[in-house]
């Protein structure tokens, strides 16, 4: 009976670390910090930097103005960013950093491209993510 418990607690555990996107998993992504490049496509303003650092069960960073923060978890098929919440902080460009957090909430999935990290939606890339460090 133990070994039936732990056993389904490794397999849930595998799971909500586990979700493939494009080949990837979630846990690939654990630990790192990125910086925002692009935004529908479209470069984003260079004056503001907003960046995006990932743990085991949430996000945080700047958006080019407010720290925010929130939720991320593996799905079957990719991710789920929820709950993103920011300061109220009033700056320049609010547009780029609002468009920057609703693309968070709206990803369903990653993938990697050249090194840089892209956050899907039904397969289309809403935000474009370089190594912070670079």
């Amino acid at each position: 009976m133990l070994r039936r418990i732990l056993l389904a607690l490794a397999a849930a555990l595998s799971l909500s670390l586990t979700a493939v996107a494009d080949g990837e998993s979630l846990a690939t992504l654990v630990g790192t910090s990125w910086r925002l490049t692009q935004l529908d496509g479209e470069s984003v303003a260079p004056a503001v930097t907003a960046t995006l650092v990932i743990s085991a069960d949430s996000i945080g960073g700047n958006g080019g103005c407010n720290t925010y923060g929130g939720n991320i978890a593996a799905t079957p098929t990719g991710i789920d960013i929820t709950e993103v919440f920011s300061t109220l902080m009033a700056c320049d460009n609010l547009e780029q950093e609002q468009a920057f957090l609703a693309a968070l909430e709206a990803a369903d999935a990653f993938a990697m491209a050249a090194g840089n990290l892209q956050l899907l939606e039904n397969g289309t890339v809403l935000a474009e993510l370089a190594p912070a460090n670079q």
